[in-house]
């Protein structure tokens, strides 16, 4: 019987190494997800504000070329006098 309960407390001797040294090797994992979820995050707040920028520019060359029409067709071309 001595032997069995040597051979238990050995046995649950390095269960609870082999887990303290497996909790110790992921915890570093679970803060990276955190870190993981705050990049993806960030690249939605780029993707918008690349998106938003494109529209406004769109917008911007829009009205730059219906300027430019509008001087072209309203002023009048040199009449050679």
């Amino acid at each position: 019987m001595r032997m069995f309960a040597r051979t238990a407390s050995w046995v649950l001797v390095v269960v609870t190494v082999a887990r303290a040294a497996l909790q110790v090797r992921l915890e570093p994992l679970r803060r990276r997800s955190e870190r993981g979820a705050s990049a993806v995050e960030w690249a939605v707040i780029a993707g918008i504000t690349v998106a938003a920028s494109v529209a406004i520019g769109v917008v911007i060359w829009q009205k730059i070329n219906a300027g430019r029409t509008l001087i072209n067709t309203e002023i009048p071309g040199d009449t050679g006098g």
